[in-house]
């Protein structure tokens, strides 16, 4: 039972990317760049992603607001809302 799915779940990846018409040494060498690659992005992600969004945070308060710095330290020191 087991065994079934698994090759089901085989088959239908290898029909999804077309890796059944290739050689067994094809299959590998595209499954290893495929990985490779997937790696490279998901840890680009994780090291530039949080740093990016800050910086577009800040970018997004420019412009909306008009205002260089932390908007939010800006109504905390001064409780009114006469920035906006």
């Amino acid at each position: 039972m087991v065994k079934d799915y698994l090759w089901r779940q085989r088959v239908k990846f290898e029909s999804t990317l077309a890796l059944s018409m290739l050689e067994p040494w094809e299959k590998i060498l595209c499954l290893i760049i495929f990985s490779l690659l997937t790696m490279l992005v998901m840890i680009g992600l994780f090291q530039y992603l949080p740093q990016h969004v800050m910086v577009m945070q800040r970018r997004a308060i420019y412009y909306l607001w008009g205002q260089e710095g932390d908007l939010y330290r800006s109504w905390v020191e001064n409780p009114g809302l006469k920035e906006l």
